[in-house]
């Protein structure tokens, strides 16, 4: 046993499994002990010194050098001829990162000091925090001169967002347009930029939504190659030729391409551009400007000229024949012009309903006559003056609403069924924009702010012209041998803005529209009846406040043949050329000259335009008025020969009446009687002097001594 024992115990299984018991208790025993000890505070006791970097004094020479023979750059410090520490010796490719580090750690640096601008001189580094581009390319530095892109940019970008909401408790109002939102949108922008590539190009660019002129933006890019070079520089965008000469001067303001060459001594500078700008010059005398102005009869100044009714218009000619006499009995004692309410705005507005026909007793100046869509009896034969302009002219007249017999219904008094209150039994589609046309809440024009009219001549001229979609529409009262006429519904003249009907739980408010005569439609249509209405007679010199001293007109017409050769007229039986007309100037055969100095009646005239007032110019707008309609359109047809003159492609006119007869302008917009470009050869040219007491306007800004 003992023995045994004695074996067993010597042996190693024995001796590992009493070591494992030990160990295990030890392990267990520690666990204890550590779960039943309190935690220590983890924060540092004590002090400490830290460290103080001090960089070396300048008696110290830190410096790499590179050893050709061992192909390594040695980094050493020396204090005079003594080494004072170790050298470091580092390849090439250690060297290169070395370096690339620290030139990454310096450029940052330099950027967070520019950005938080602590330091001094950090607002001019802040400037430039854009980084400098490389490109790794020899073709790119030959022809730039270097292998560096750099921007400078300078500026700054403001944007507003907002939402307006506006209400109005007006009752003239309908419940859905008294609130009003809408969104409030602003930017601007005031951006510079400078680029440079490699050594050779500039580019130069300046932007700001704010500028007050177009030439203040600016794109420019400059290209100047080496000195031997035959190409000098090269210059694309916004350039100028400035010419050292009074003979020939140069020209500012220009976009395009500019070159410079040198052949030896011999320099040429070559520009190839579109002029932006324009020479002006201002003649100041007795206290004026005097100014030179050339129109053509395509210039005609539209969409602010307009008969009241097509009576004026036929009667235009014969008032003026032997002007400064008007030939006319009628006088204009009561108007009212009504537009598009652009502006929102909320006093003197009404809804309206204009109708082109309204006040029309000729079928072959109204559109339902035209398209013989009138009803039997339409046309009021029986009363006396027929020819004049009336609200009882035919059954478009408002005062049958109530008492019935005429085509409109109770029902066009609401904007919202205006489209059912017209009751033509013969099947006529009347339509909106052509027909008639709605204006809710339209604006009513101040006479003398917004509008002057003549009362004799019977036409209206605005202060600010129209937009294609805007609409004109009027109701006025004039007399003619003590009978008072009136076409159109007046605001205050009996029929309310609003009504208000007893209701069962409660009032029920009614909007009343007004009835007017259209004059101008949102929808142009050359057909209509209407677009004769636009007066395309008087022409805008672009002057205010003219004076009939200086003051110089004249009609010229300009041959279509190479270099303005003047060919003679075709005279002779079937040419239609009156006898002695090539003799008269132009301004005779217009019609704008019968008087002399004096204006008295002169026959031939003095050879000069006649300043009337009123009728041949209007002063306060700087405006020509031609006594005539359709001076290059039917009167000259006239003066040639005559005939029918409304046809197409001019069949049936004489040679003459083909070369001169402009019929197109008056037919068609001006767009498309550019298209006929060939008759567009007459031209008005002349000299004005433009009154003012304010001083003379230079035409310019930061004007220079002796700048053209």
């Amino acid at each position: 046993m003992k023995t045994g024992a004695i074996s067993i115990l010597k042996s190693h299984v024995f001796k590992f499994f009493f070591l494992s018991i030990i160990l295990l208790g030890t392990v267990q025993l520690s666990w204890a002990q550590d779960t039943n000890e309190q935690a220590t505070d983890s924060v540092q006791t004590g002090f400490a010194l830290g460290r103080i970097l001090l960089e070396n004094p300048e008696s110290i020479v830190s410096k790499y050098t590179y050893d050709p023979k061992l192909d390594r750059y040695i980094y050493s410090e020396t204090v005079g001829d003594f080494d004072i520490s170790y050298p470091i010796i580092l390849t090439p490719e250690q060297y290169l990162e070395l370096v690339r580090r620290e030139g990454m750690k310096s450029y940052f640096k330099e950027k967070i000091d520019a950005f938080s601008g602590k330091k001094e001189g950090s607002e001019e580094a802040r400037k430039n925090l854009l980084p400098n581009f490389y490109v790794n390319s020899s073709f790119f530095e030959s022809i730039f001169g270097g292998n560096t892109i750099e921007v400078i940019p300078q500026g700054s970008v403001a944007m507003d967002l907002g939402v307006i909401w506006q209400k109005n408790d007006n009752p003239a109002l309908s419940p859905r347009n008294r609130t009003n939102l809408s969104f409030d949108f602003d930017q601007r922008i005031s951006l510079s930029m400078l680029g440079k590539i490699g050594e050779r190009l500039q580019v130069t660019a300046n932007y700001d939504t704010e500028a007050t002129f177009d030439f203040q933006n600016l794109v420019k890019l400059e290209y100047t190659p080496t000195e031997d070079d035959i190409l000098r520089s090269i210059e694309i965008g916004n350039v100028n030729m400035p010419l050292n000469s009074s003979l020939i001067t140069g020209a500012q303001s220009l976009f395009g391409v500019k070159t410079q060459l040198q052949f030896g001594k011999t320099t040429v500078t070559a520009v190839f551009s579109e002029q932006r700008s324009q020479n002006n010059t201002v003649v100041a005398q007795g206290g004026g400007t005097l100014n030179e102005f050339e129109l053509t009869a395509l210039d005609y100044d539209e969409d602010r000229h307009f008969f009241l009714a097509q009576f004026f218009r036929d009667q235009y000619d014969r008032a003026l024949e032997f002007y400064p006499f008007v030939n006319s009995q009628i006088q204009i004692t009561r108007l009212e012009v009504w537009v598009t309410n652009r502006s929102q705005q909320t006093l003197n507005v009404r809804n309206v309903v204009a109708i082109q026909d309204l006040g029309e007793f000729n079928a072959d100046d109204t559109r339902i006559g035209r398209l013989n869509g009138q009803p039997a009896n339409f046309f009021n034969t029986n009363a006396t003056n027929n020819a004049l302009p009336r609200n009882n002219a035919n059954d478009f007249d408002p005062a049958l609403i109530t008492t019935g017999g005429g085509v409109l219904t109770q029902e066009i008094r609401d904007i919202a069924t205006v489209d059912n209150g017209f009751d033509i039994g013969t099947g006529y589609q009347v339509n909106q924009g052509f027909d008639y046309a709605i204006l809710e809440n339209a604006r009513k024009l101040d006479q003398g702010r917004d509008y002057s009219f003549n009362q004799q001549l019977g036409y209206i001229s605005l202060n600010q012209r129209l937009s294609n979609d805007e609409v004109l529409a009027v109701a006025f009262q004039y007399t003619i041998d003590g009978e008072v006429y009136q076409v159109g519904e007046f605001a205050n003249g009996g029929l309310d803005a609003t009504t208000i009907a007893p209701g069962v739980d409660s009032p029920e408010i009614n909007n009343n529209t007004l009835v007017l005569k259209l004059l101008k439609s949102n929808i142009t249509n050359v057909e209509d009846p209407i677009w004769d209405l636009m007066m395309k007679n008087i022409y805008a010199t672009g002057a205010f406040q003219l004076s009939q001293e200086d003051f110089k007109l004249n009609i010229l017409y300009t041959e279509s043949t190479p270099r303005n050769y003047i060919t003679p007229v075709v005279e002779g039986p079937g040419s239609g050329w009156p006898d002695g007309l090539q003799e008269r100037i132009l301004i005779d055969v217009f019609n704008l000259d019968r008087l002399n100095i004096y204006n008295d009646i002169q026959p031939g005239g003095d050879g000069f335009f006649d300043f009337i007032p009123g009728l041949t110019v209007d002063t306060q707008n700087g405006q020509i008025i031609f006594t005539k309609v359709e001076p290059f359109g039917e009167f000259l047809f006239d003066v040639l020969g005559g005939g029918v003159y409304d046809v197409d492609n001019d069949q049936g006119y004489n040679e003459n009446q083909q070369k001169y007869v402009f019929r197109n302008m008056y037919a068609l917009t001006k767009a498309a009687s550019l298209q006929d470009a060939e008759k567009n050869r007459f031209r008005l040219k002349g000299r004005y002097k433009s009154e003012g007491s304010g001083g003379v306007y230079l035409l310019g800004l930061l004007m220079s001594p002796g700048a053209p």
